[in-house]
């Protein structure tokens, strides 16, 4: 792309075609697809921005000029802060010069682009820019939305700051503008970047420069909601079951006004709970670690294999508490907490969230240079070592400060040694603080290498090799005798695809799955199906050798103790006392105990066309499949349709939430994760409709069949799939298959073995789901199916629920397997 540009000195001084009055004065800039130039109009006194893209560059498809209609795309929006296309020049061409180009000609901002700006105040953006930015962009994309229109190459080199002169008293001090709409996709360099995952890179490079420590507690608050709410979550998100603000301009636009309102209302009361449902996961809790103590529960199920496996990946459900729990056991949180006391440390965990490698890699692809492919390695070294080596020294020096600073600099010419890199000339080189300050220069010139991963005429440099972080670690723990037996624990949370996507992780890989006595590693994923199990030299790792593989939906799906139910009302003990005179200090007072549940008369009354009421907390453990965030937001909605914190105080039930308003919510909050699924993702229709198909048919059986061999007959109860045969689907069908589990919509349950004795995992409905379908919480039976029929479900849900679905009793259906019941395995 870049070197089809001609010479940007040929165009200077020189008059557009068919435009005599536009000459042109100034080279601005120069990008892959074009130059972009300054002219003027002597006759009218005004200029214009020329951007001159060699035809060469233009995308052309079936013979038609596909740039005419993109790069007009700006003209379609009315937004203030859109530079439009004034004039498209056809024929600029002069073939001694070997020039053949179009010219867009627009108005000229004056100013400087958002990338030169964050270059020229490194250290000195204020919150307010950053937040007036936003305001525009999300101004922006709203209209951008109704009128369906992507700009495709949203990047900070092409959003215009320009400021207004002093003497202009209205409006903010900055004003941003955007261009180059639909050029990218106009061009052969067509990149189909997300916008909001672009708005969220741009966001990030801002709030790296702002000076947060320097801020007013009111700056503070706001960086903190755009950092953590809108960054970590909002911009990047996909999942509107998850998070409803994902990807809506038009909700986040209203947060942000909102932004100062909140802080009005929290200001003086500091960060903690004003209701019991506030700070629903880790990154709302953000660095509050006195927070994310007084809310975390030691009951979480699952904890023990966490802490006690060597290499375990650990997925489940989103809001399942893995971001919780992996935050909680890192050596940084227990020691702002108190709870580091040599004597009680097992292990030194160094807690990593994804996010920057989201950022830093976005769309890897693995470059074909060999001197590129470790990039990754490189960078996630620095970052992971450079963590390590900061909640070392400070844990060292708070319980053994005379041996660590006796050994302090042995060890860190050991360290520079092994990093290969000369220690700088200066006092201070042969400390860990200074090792943690070289990581970090080195994680920067990681991400910058990246940018020219695939270009082969620059340079890449040496890049470390998979085994120097075992190796530091190795070195750093054993030269003090505190620290010689006990090993270092790396918590990789949100290690996902598509956000960290395959290729890099199989890059990656090549470090986590490495076993070693000094050092492990705990990922976790959002689903099996995030997360790949080989790596680019071709080796796949074999759960069970390589890795433990924790699905924390199945480990609350097959709790048969009371473990669960435990953990729920330790997990509502902690928020309602947290909250100072709340109505209720526990779930019972809220919701009630209802021990006396029975499937089988449930199911009795069902198939009488008679409403059963779901209430209680039994039914908040039996509705759980981890998604612990689910049952307190659950929780919460029931408050709501009771009338509010108010209303609780002054009610004399028991419990305080009635036993309708209860079950109404239930089914409400089912019906709003399936239509939030709908507009979550690309097939978010089609997993609906396969997940109402299957509900549709297992009630069919409940109300028509007969669980066989249990004494009383009862109505048959499946809120499974059982595939008599291993699974071999078509790739449309593996898809949606994938995307089932990836949101969890079914749970996979590789436990026992299919009637032919063989291990094929079955298919279990996210338990929330159950009474939306009007089914019980039987684990007793399941729907059998052979794998063409889970192909039909996948594929065409309408005709699987007209194949199967019964309408009388005793009825034989095309196709139907005889029914086996019994006890899951």
């Amino acid at each position: 792309m870049h070197g089809n540009l001609p010479k940007a000195d040929w165009f200077l001084n020189k008059t557009l075609p068919g435009r005599p009055d536009i000459v042109i004065r100034q080279l601005i800039k120069s990008g892959n697809d074009g130059h972009v130039f300054k002219g003027h109009a002597d006759s009218i006194v005004r200029d214009w921005a020329c951007k001159v893209i060699p035809r060469t560059n233009l995308v052309i498809e079936d013979g038609r000029e596909v740039w005419r209609s993109e790069v007009l795309k700006a003209n379609s929006l009315t937004n203030t802060a859109v530079v439009k296309f004034e004039q498209q020049i056809e024929d600029w061409k002069d073939v001694e010069a070997g020039v053949d180009c179009v010219v867009l000609v627009s108005e000229f901002v004056e100013g400087c682009d958002l990338k030169d700006f964050i270059a020229k105040n490194k250290g000195k953006v204020t919150v307010s820019f950053v937040t007036s930015f936003l305001s525009t962009t999300l101004n922006l994309f709203i209209e951008m939305k109704v009128r369906g229109v992507t700009h495709g190459d949203l990047h900070a080199g092409n959003i215009l700051v320009q400021e207004r002169p002093v003497y202009d008293r209205l409006g903010p001090r900055y004003v941003f503008r955007v261009t180059d709409f639909g050029v990218a996709e106009a061009t052969s360099d067509r990149r189909f970047k997300d916008d909001f995952d672009q708005l969220a890179d741009i966001l990030r490079q801002l709030l790296e420069q702002v000076a947060y420590t320097a801020g007013s507690l009111k700056e503070k608050f706001t960086f903190n909601v755009l950092n953590d709410k809108f960054l970590a979550r909002y911009l990047t998100e996909r999942d509107t079951t998850r998070e409803p603000y994902a990807r809506q301009p038009e909700a986040l636009f209203q947060h942000l006004q909102e932004i100062e309102t909140e802080f009005d209302k929290y200001a003086g009361e500091g960060s903690r709970l004003l209701t019991p449902f506030d700070f629903l996961n880790c990154e709302q809790i953000g660095d509050n670690e006195s927070l994310l103590k007084c809310l975390y529960s030691d009951r979480f199920l699952g904890l023990d294999d966490i802490r006690g496996r060597n290499n375990v990946v650990v997925t489940g459900p989103r809001g399942c508490g893995k971001s919780t729990v992996f935050k909680s056991l890192s050596l940084h949180h227990k020691s702002q907490v108190g709870e580091d006391i040599p004597a009680e440390t097992k292990f030194f965990g160094v807690y990593y969230r994804c996010l920057d490698l989201y950022f830093t890699f976005p769309r890897y692809e693995a470059p074909t240079r060999p001197e590129a492919i470790d990039i990754p390695v490189h960078f996630v070294t620095a970052t992971l070592l450079a963590g390590f080596c900061d909640v070392f020294e400070r844990w060292a020096l708070r319980y053994f400060p005379e041996e660590y600073r006796a050994s302090e600099s042995k060890v860190a010419i050991k360290l520079w040694d092994i990093l290969g890199i000369e220690p700088p000339k200066e006092p201070g080189a042969e400390t860990l603080r200074a090792v943690a300050a070289e990581l970090q220069k080195q994680r920067r010139k990681a991400a910058e290498r990246q940018q020219f991963a695939h270009d082969t005429k620059r340079g890449i440099g040496r890049c470390w090799g998979v085994d120097i972080l075992q190796r530091a670690c190795e070195a750093l723990i054993k030269f003090f005798s505190f620290s010689n037996n006990l090993p270092v624990y790396f918590f990789i949370d949100d290690y996902s695809a598509p956000k960290v996507a395959k290729a890099l992780q199989s890059s990656l890989n090549r470090i986590f799955m490495q076993r070693n006595p000094h050092c492990f590693f705990k990922l976790s994923t959002d689903s099996p199906v995030s997360f790949s199990t080989g790596d680019m030299d071709g080796v796949e790792y074999v759960e069970g050798r390589e890795f433990f593989m924790l699905n924390l939906g199945l480990v609350y799906l097959h709790d048969e103790t009371d473990k669960k139910r435990a953990f729920i009302e330790d997990v509502f003990r902690r928020r309602l006392s947290a909250v100072e005179n709340y109505p209720a200090k526990d779930i019972d007072e809220l919701v009630g105990s209802n021990p006396s549940q029975n499937w089988n008369e449930d199911a009795k009354q069902i198939r009488r066309a008679k409403k059963i009421t779901i209430w209680g907390k039994e039914s908040l453990a039996n509705l759980c499949s981890g998604d612990v965030h689910y049952v307190i937001n659950l929780v919460a909605s029931m408050v709501n349709a009771a009338g509010g914190e108010v209303q609780l105080r002054q009610s004399k039930n028991t419990p305080k939430v009635l036993a309708n308003v209860q079950d109404k919510c239930i089914r409400e909050e089912a019906g709003e994760f399936l239509r939030n699924l709908k507009g979550s993702c690309e097939y978010g229709d089609k997993l609906v409709a396969i997940a109402s198909a299957f509900g549709i048919v297992a009630n069919s059986y409940l109300k028509f069949r007969i669980s066989t061999n249990v004494k009383g007959k009862p109505p048959w109860q499946a809120c499974r799939i059982e595939p008599h045969a291993a699974l071999s689907l078509t790739p449309a069908a593996q898809k949606l298959y994938d995307e089932l589990l990836r949101y969890s919509v079914f749970i996979e349950d590789y436990r026992g073995k299919s009637r032919r004795g063989k291990t094929v995992p079955r298919l279990c409905l996210r338990r929330f789901l159950v009474p939306y379908f009007n089914l019980t919480f039987s684990n007793r039976d399941s729907i059998p199916l052979e794998p063409i029929d889970v192909e039909l479900l996948l594929t065409d849900p309408d005709k699987f629920e007209s194949k199967f679905r019964r309408k009388s009793p005793d009825e034989h259906r095309e196709g139907e397997l005889p029914l086996r019941s019994g006890k899951t395995i």
